[in-house]
Order: structure tokens, then C-alpha cells, then sequence
């Protein structure tokens, strides 16, 4: 089997098995997404949960984001660290209610300006929120394609590489949805080719992983 087919087709199969839930992932309304993306930056996904409830709880909505005490977001975000994520998130919810109406933008060039709001969170929102087939690209994705495919980057933080990201987005090639297939990405990358000691040889991938072959020729 071609080596991207089987790439998608594996990882769907293992991903239908295996995958891993939290509210956000279940939610369709955008600022219960956004507001998941802001907590989950450089933070661990397990400890985000119990903050996102108490968040929403105190702030159901955009709007009455907009109004919160900042030293009310700075108790509720607390427990995960990186305060300043609370007067971020508070601008951003500024911005959208006085220039939205108070909904989420589902465009990518009206997303990117808002406080805090970078190419990934961006893309989140609208695959997730939205169903726009886009690509969030992180650490995690990059670390599974460059191992898979063999592909390189020039640049000290690959993150930073558009040509890499560019050759990411052309590898996402299937017969299913994109917020299925980047869910999929994250939490293979999570739980099976991890940063550290990657679970190789219980991989499915590894029959065509360049990596595998590279760290156990004799496979």
C-alpha cells in the first residue's frame, strides 16, 4: 500500500480505538473551542479539563468574557500556570464582542489579528468549530510526519518552517474529515510517537516508518 494511504488509513483505524475525550472535543460552538485552545497552549492536556469547565461555568459566554475581572480569570487559570493567559483571553473577548457581535470569526485573517492568536489557534477553531479543512500544525504533528515521511527542515525551530508546514498540509490526503484526521495526528503523537522513548515497535505505523527503519535496521 502507498506509504501516505497506509499512513491515513492505520492511523484512522487506531485513532477509532483509541482516542481520547474531553468536552472541547465534543462541543460545536466556536467559543467553547477558543477558549479550550488559549488554555491548552504549553500546557499539559490533562491538567486543562477542570479549568475549561470552571471557565465556561463563570463566563458562559463571549460577551460576559469580555466583562470578567481579570483577577477573577487569573484565580481560574491558576492551577495550569502562564497567567497572562487571563488578560489575553480577555482582550480577545473584547475584540469579539465589540467587532463581532460577540461570535467567534470562522475566517482565518480576522482570527489571526486577535490578541494571543497565532496560525495554530487559528486553525483550530476552524477545523473544530468550523469544519474548514484546515491544519493545525504544532511540536506534536511535526514531530509524527517528520518521523513517518522523512521530511526535514532547515530552520532550528521546525515550527517556524512555512515550507515544512506547506509539505505537512500537502501529505493530508484521505476519505474522511479533517477534524477526525487532526485529532487523530494529536493524540497519536500524544500516546504512541512521543517525544521521548516513542513506542516504536507497538506501532502500527512502523512496517513504513523512516524513523523505525533508521532506529532498528534489523526490524
Amino acid at each position: 500500500m502507498e506509504k501516505t494511504t497506509f499512513f491515513w488509513i492505520t492511523l484512522r483505524q487506531w485513532f477509532m480505538q483509541n482516542q481520547r475525550i474531553y468536552p472541547w472535543r465534543n462541543t460545536k460552538n466556536p467559543y467553547h473551542v477558543l477558549v479550550a485552545e488559549f488554555l491548552l497552549q504549553q500546557t499539559h492536556v490533562r491538567k486543562v479539563e477542570e479549568v475549561y469547565n470552571s471557565l465556561l461555568s463563570s463566563f458562559p459566554t463571549v460577551q460576559q468574557l469580555s466583562k470578567a475581572l481579570e483577577s477573577k480569570l487569573i484565580e481560574i487559570i491558576s492551577p495550569i500556570g502562564l497567567i497572562y493567559r487571563a488578560s489575553r483571553i480577555k482582550s480577545t473577548a473584547i475584540q469579539i464582542s465589540a467587532n463581532f457581535n460577540g461570535k467567534v470569526p470562522d475566517e482565518f485573517d480576522a482570527l489571526i489579528k486577535l490578541p494571543g492568536i497565532g496560525d495554530y489557534i487559528a486553525n483550530a477553531v476552524l477545523c473544530y468549530a468550523y469544519h474548514q479543512n484546515t491544519v493545525p500544525i504544532d511540536t506534536n504533528v511535526i514531530r509524527l510526519f517528520i518521523r513517518y515521511f522523512d521530511l526535514k527542515s532547515d530552520k532550528p525551530r521546525p515550527r517556524t518552517d512555512k515550507i515544512l508546514a506547506s509539505k505537512i498540509r500537502d501529505l493530508y490526503v484521505f476519505d474522511f474529515d479533517f477534524k477526525t484526521a487532526n485529532l487523530a495526528v494529536l493524540d497519536f503523537a500524544g500516546l504512541i510517537c512521543t517525544t521521548v522513548n516513542p513506542k516504536c515497535k507497538e506501532c502500527p505505523l512502523n512496517v513504513q516508518c523512516n524513523y523505525y527503519k533508521k532506529e532498528s535496521p534489523l526490524y
